[in-house]
């Protein structure tokens, strides 16, 4: 499992040389999330995301061989995006709420 939006993990702390504090700290902030990962035997990532075409085209790539599978919840057409949105603010979203352009 790779998430953009849960706790960042020790691993990704060491990874981007964050001071030692902020290592300590993603210890706790992400053991709940890893405990319940390893129960299910998926490995969990924290990915941070930034505008980076490099980044993009990867993740594209984990996208079409299908190794990562973003979770849709709902697709709204065009015409709908005042709903899309009350939609999101409202919380309910398991998942990536797609407006559809055509």
């Amino acid at each position: 499992m790779i998430s953009i939006s849960g706790p960042p993990t020790p691993v990704f702390a060491e990874e981007s040389n964050l001071p030692w504090y902020v290592k300590f700290a993603t210890k706790f902030l992400s053991s709940k999330v890893r405990k319940i990962a390893k129960k299910q035997n998926v490995n969990y990532s924290f990915l941070f995301m930034k505008a980076d075409g490099k980044q993009l085209t990867e993740i594209t790539k984990l996208i079409e061989a299908e190794k990562i599978k973003p979770v849709i919840d709902k697709v709204f057409p065009f015409e709908n995006t005042n709903e899309a949105i009350k939609y999101v603010e409202s919380g309910r979203a398991k998942g990536k709420v797609v407006i559809k352009m055509k």
